[in-house]
C-alpha cells in the first residue's frame, strides 16, 4: 500500500482528533500538502449556503484507482508526483472548462479522489444531470492528452481512472448536509461504473465491427545493425484504421476484455504477412503474437507455410515476437505450445525486457533468440548511470547465453552512441527510421558512426 493511502481517515474521525485546534490551523489541516487543494470538510458551510439559493448543486468525481501496477511499478513517491500533476492539471482546465464559482478539491486529506463542485448554469436554478455529464465530457477530453503525455514512458494503458456524476438535492434538513453530501459522492461513485460499463459495451461493438472489415493497416519500422550498418528486419506493427481506440494497446486491452484476442491477433498477422514479398533476401520479419494467441488452432493454420511458400520465405525468417499485455499463468503449457513453432523453424523474440511484465523468468522459461529492450531503459541512458549498467549487465547476459539484443526506442544521437559502447549491436527507434508502409529504407549517412 501506498504512502498515501495509509494516512487517510474518515472526515469524522479526523475533526475528533483535532481537539481544540484553532480555526486558523485546522483549516491548515484541512489542505492536502501534496497537491494543495481544499479538502471537501472545508465547503460543508458553502456548500450550505449555495442550497439556500439553489434548488441542487452537482458533483463529479475523478478517482485514480490504486491498482497493483501502480502500486508496485509506479511506488507511493511516483504516485505522489501523478496526483499532484493531476491536481495542476485540474487547476489549469478551471477557466477553459469550468466557471469561478465551480470549485475543485480532493475528497480527504492525502487521497486520490478528486471532487468538482458544480453550481447551475447562470440562467437556471436546477443542476440536471445532463449539465454536468456535459462538463464531465469536457474534461476528459481534456485528461486524455494530458495523460498521454504524463505518462508516454509508463504506460497510459495501466492507469485505471473512473468519473462521475450526480445531482445534489437542496431542501433537506439543514442540520444533516454532511450525510447528504456523502450519499451523493457514493452516488457519482457509482455512476463512474456505470459509465465504465457503458463505455466497455460501446468499445465491443466496435471492435467487433473493426474485425468484421478488416479495419487494420500494418506499418514496419527497421531493426538495425549499427556494426553492419545494414537492415536486419523489420517489425510489423498494427494499427486500427479507426479513431474509436487510442492506439494498439487499448485496442487489444477492449480485446481481452470481450474475448476477441484471437480473432483480433488473426487479422494483425494477416494484415501483416501480406508484404512478405517486399522484403529482401535474408531480412526477418518481426510478427508480434500475444501469449494467448499460441494456443489458437488456427496461428498454426495460418503459419504452417502455405503462405511462407507462396512468398519464398522460410520459416527461419519470421520472429515471433512474444508481446505480454498480460503476465503468462502457466509456463509448462505456453513451453509445449511454442514448441510447435520452434519445431517449424520459426525465431522467438522476447518483447519489453525491463518492462512490468518481461521479466527474466519469462526470458528463461522460452529461451528467445532475440532479447528487445523496452523504451524505458534505453532512453536517455546516456546520461543515466543506473540505466547504463543495466543495460551492460543485460549484454552480458546476452554474450554468455546467446541471445542477440537489440534496443528499442532510440530517438537521440547522444543513447545511440551509449548503446553502441555498452556492445549493443542492433536497435531500433525514430532517430533510425520511423514506421512506414511498406519497407522504408535507412538513412544510415545520417546516423552517427
Amino acid at each position: 500500500m501506498s504512502s498515501r493511502a495509509k494516512v487517510v481517515c474518515p472526515p469524522e474521525r479526523k475533526s475528533s482528533r483535532l481537539g481544540k485546534k484553532s480555526p486558523r490551523l485546522i483549516s491548515h489541516l484541512l489542505y492536502d500538502q501534496v497537491t494543495d487543494l481544499p479538502t471537501l470538510p472545508l465547503f460543508l458551510g458553502r456548500i450550505r449556503r449555495e442550497l439556500k439559493r439553489r434548488s441542487a448543486l452537482g458533483l463529479i468525481t475523478l478517482n485514480v484507482i490504486q491498482n497493483q501496477w501502480i502500486e508496485q511499478i509506479l511506488g507511493w513517491e511516483a504516485f505522489d508526483a501523478l496526483i499532484r500533476d493531476l491536481a495542476r492539471f485540474l487547476k489549469q482546465m478551471k477557466p477553459v472548462v469550468l466557471r469561478d464559482e465551480d470549485v475543485v478539491s480532493e475528497l480527504i486529506i492525502s487521497g486520490n479522489a478528486f471532487v468538482i463542485l458544480l453550481a447551475p448554469p447562470r440562467d437556471q436554478k436546477v443542476m440536471t444531470y445532463a449539465d454536468m455529464d456535459k462538463v464531465r465530457r469536457r474534461i476528459e477530453s481534456h485528461l486524455r492528452p494530458f495523460l498521454t503525455r504524463r505518462l508516454s514512458d509508463l504506460g497510459t494503458q495501466k492507469l485505471e481512472l473512473s468519473m462521475g456524476c450526480a445531482i445534489l438535492q437542496g431542501g433537506g434538513d439543514a442540520h444533516r448536509i454532511e450525510h447528504s453530501v456523502y450519499q451523493t459522492l457514493d452516488a457519482a461513485f457509482l455512476d463512474a461504473i456505470h459509465q465504465q460499463r457503458r463505455e466497455a459495451r460501446k468499445e465491443t461493438r466496435q471492435l467487433r465491427e473493426l474485425l468484421r472489415l478488416g479495419s487494420i493497416s500494418t506499418v514496419y519500422q527497421p531493426v538495425v545493425d549499427l556494426e553492419g550498418r545494414l537492415i536486419l528486419g523489420y517489425e510489423a506493427l498494427s494499427r486500427p484504421e479507426r479513431s474509436d481506440f487510442q492506439n494498439p494497446e487499448h485496442l487489444f486491452r477492449v480485446a481481452y476484455a470481450c474475448e476477441e484476442v484471437w480473432a483480433l491477433e488473426r487479422l494483425c498477422r494477416s494484415k501483416a504477412m501480406e508484404n512478405l514479398k517486399a522484403l529482401e533476401p535474408g531480412q526477418l520479419l518481426f510478427l508480434n503474437i500475444e501469449p494467448e494467441s499460441v494456443y489458437d488452432p488456427e496461428m498454426r493454420a495460418q503459419m504452417d507455410g502455405r503462405l511462407l511458400k507462396e512468398t519464398g520465405v522460410t520459416p527461419d525468417r519470421i520472429v515471433l515476437e512474444i508481446t505480454e499485455h498480460a503476465a503468462v499463468k502457466d509456463f509448462p503449457l505456453f513451453r509445449q505450445a511454442l514448441r510447435y513453432f520452434q519445431n517449424q523453424g520459426f525465431q522467438l523474440a522476447m518483447d519489453d525486457v525491463g518492462s512490468a511484465y518481461s521479466g527474466l523468468k519469462t526470458i528463461a522459461e522460452i529461451r528467445p533468440d532475440f532479447m528487445k529492450i523496452d523504451m524505458s531503459l534505453t532512453r536517455g541512458v546516456h546520461a543515466n548511470d543506473i540505466k547504463r549498467e543495466l543495460l551492460s549487465t543485460i549484454c552480458k547476459f546476452s554474450r554468455t547465453t546467446g541471445i542477440t539484443v537489440i534496443a528499442e526506442g532510440i530517438e537521440e544521437a547522444e543513447d545511440l552512441r551509449t548503446v553502441r559502447e555498452i556492445g549493443i549491436r542492433f536497435a531500433q527507434g525514430y532517430l533510425l527510421a520511423k514506421p512506414a508502409h511498406p519497407f522504408p529504407e535507412v538513412d544510415f549517412i545520417r546516423i552517427p558512426g
